[in-house]
């Protein structure tokens, strides 16, 4: 009998579920592709239909359409399974897949169903909702609910110890002073998800305004005098970071976007909760938020981070933030974020003092729509903003280098870069050449800040380590890098039959040489060599598990000839090997 995961891979062909994710051309009897885990110009993403896998030969990602789902979407293995079960038309029964998190997730689907229930029985909720133009179908899709004014609504459902373990892992209840009661109290609950559906979290706003009743601290006197108002509270309430929910590696409606995302090759990223379900409610479902979650600038070198999940579904990103101050640190960090992934964000702008919900809900879908298309580029709209200040150019050259250097250094393409050294040369009157010197400084600023985690990337995997090397070059240097690497990697080691010519790896090799071979002392030209170094001793790794798997074949059928040349291959890999620095 068949287990749940070979049925759902027979019932869903590699290639079908990856070419709903990136562009397969088929190549003799494999496909290939530009690899979603990595930046490159040339192919070096293999799928093999027969087999049912995937090896990338520039990052090192492999794999079936499981780890595929898990490494593409930032999902754990039982989130991938559910996604692909669903696909496939599988039901999930039992303990199928079973982790020490299972539980966790059926606490928060509980909490999630009781605080639905809830809403629907809280009148003033249902008013407040409407007011703000959520339609009952919009309520439903989003899952939206809400939690009284009281101390215990989700603890008092938990039936034993057992399950109260389960609340407090998931952020749902806390201990003070040896008594334990709701994190959330008197709010708008919206659940938080991951990339398959799965509630991960919550986000609760205050309702109708600030009570005490949300304060994080409880009084030594009565429960019943906790209703008077004298606490400040913010606006939202976030769940903690939990083992299921990590802030950097989530963004709220995700799940329900990303097809959209996908089908129209741009994503909106807006920063609360409402703005989003309007934004969806009014047909814009490529809306994503960053509320309740977290934009960070690690997320730059984490493959599984939010905006690194996104950008695997387009470089495009419409950034439509609140034009308050917190509104603009948290667009420039997400900004600053996208660019050094490669994407093009832009800045669509609002009349101060409005959010996308209330833009939406006044001037209709077809305005939002218009102001989308009036957009500029990240960069551009910086430059603008700040000639519009009408500052002495001494101040205006010092604002330019101290606002929108830092952000400049981090665009990935070279002509894009260029484009924009030139705009800038031209209105503060310095060279392009003093302007690109200016932005090497910035650089390395930037590559002190990451060191560490480059340290780190440099014992780790092809792909971090590939990644690290962006994060400390941002220039044409990676571009020269990616190329070798290209080359390095051209071919079908593993899948061929017969296999690649004995030459190409020495080809290879020559290429990775020529352009590495003589190299200076500066300190981050030697990190990139010591790079190459470990990916090229990858790539042989690979390579000589590929023919060795041949050899074995040869041997079986008791082809002499086959068995002789495939030694002498294996022979110079090994030489290629020894004579390489050691790791």
């Amino acid at each position: 009998m068949k287990t749940v995961f070979e049925t759902i891979k027979d019932r869903l062909p590699i290639t079908e579920v990856l070419s709903s994710y990136i562009t397969l051309t088929q190549n003799g009897a494999q496909y290939k592709a530009k690899c979603p885990f990595h930046n490159e110009r040339t192919p070096s993403f293999y799928v093999s239909p027969d087999r049912g896998l995937y090896y990338c030969f520039g990052c090192g990602a492999k794999g079936d359409i499981f780890t595929f789902v898990e490494q593409f979407e930032g999902l754990d293995k039982k989130g991938a399974l559910k996604l692909l079960a669903d696909r496939a038309g599988v039901e999930l029964t039992g303990n199928i897949g079973a982790t020490d998190t299972d539980g966790v997730y059926e606490i928060l689907e509980k909490a999630t169903l009781v605080y639905q229930n809830l809403l629907e029985k809280s009148g003033p909720a249902l008013t407040y909702l409407e007011g703000r133009g959520i339609t009952k179908e919009t309520i439903d899709l989003f899952r939206i609910g809400y939690v009284p004014d009281e101390w215990r609504t989700i603890e008092s459902t938990c039936k034993n110890e057992a399950e109260r373990a389960l609340a407090t892992r998931a952020g749902l209840i806390k201990k003070a002073e040896n008594k334990v009661y709701d994190r959330f109290r008197k709010r708008i609950m919206f659940p938080l998800t991951d990339s398959s559906g799965r509630v991960v979290g919550f986000s609760g706003r205050s309702f109708p305004a600030k009570t005490s009743a949300d304060a994080d601290v409880r009084p030594a006197h009565s429960e019943n005098a906790l209703r008077d108002d004298e606490y400040n509270v913010p606006k939202y309430l976030n769940s903690p970071e939990t083992e299921v929910f990590q802030k950097s590696k989530n963004l709220f409606g995700f799940d329900k976007a990303k097809a959209h995302i996908k089908k129209h090759n741009f994503a909106i990223l807006v920063e609360g909760q409402m703005d989003l379900i309007i934004s969806h409610q009014a047909g814009f479902r490529n809306t994503v938020a960053s509320s309740g979650t977290a934009v960070s600038e690690d997320a730059a070198t984490d493959p599984f981070s939010n905006l690194s999940v996104l950008s695997r579904l387009t470089s495009n990103l419409f950034l439509a933030f609140d034009g308050d101050e917190a509104g603009q640190k948290a667009m420039d960090r997400a900004a600053l974020v996208a660019l050094s992934l490669g994407m093009n964000p832009k800045v669509v702008v609002l009349p101060e003092g409005v959010d996308p919900a209330d833009y939406i809900k006044e001037r209709g879908a077809d305005d939002w729509k218009e102001r989308l298309k009036e957009s500029k580029h990240f960069i551009e709209h910086h430059l603008a903003l700040i000639k519009s200040q009408s500052l002495s150019p001494h101040v205006f050259v010092k604002t330019i280098k101290e606002k929108l250097f830092p952000f400049l250094a981090r665009v990935a393409s070279p002509m894009e870069r260029t484009l924009y050294i030139k705009k800038i040369s031209e209105e503060i009157g310095m060279s392009e050449e003093v302007i690109s010197e200016e932005l090497k400084k910035v650089s390395l600023v930037a590559t002190k800040q990451v060191e560490v985690q480059t340290k780190q990337s440099l014992e780790s995997t092809p792909y971090e380590r590939l990644t690290a090397l962006r994060q400390h070059f941002g220039s044409e240097e990676i571009e020269k890098h990616a190329e070798a690497l290209n080359t390095l990697s051209a071919g079908d080691m593993i899948f061929s039959t017969p296999p690649i010519e004995e030459d190409r790896l020495q080809r290879a090799l020559i290429v990775v040489e020529k352009d590495y071979g003589d190299l200076s002392t500066d300190k981050h030209v030697l990190v990139a060599k010591e790079l190459v170094e470990k990916v090229t001793q990858d790539f042989l790794s690979n390579a000589r598990l590929g023919y060795a798997k041949q050899l074995r074949e040869a041997e079986r059928l008791n082809n002499d000839d086959e068995v002789s040349r495939l030694s002498n291959v294996l022979d110079e890999i090994t030489k290629r090997r020894h004579s390489s620095p050691p790791n």
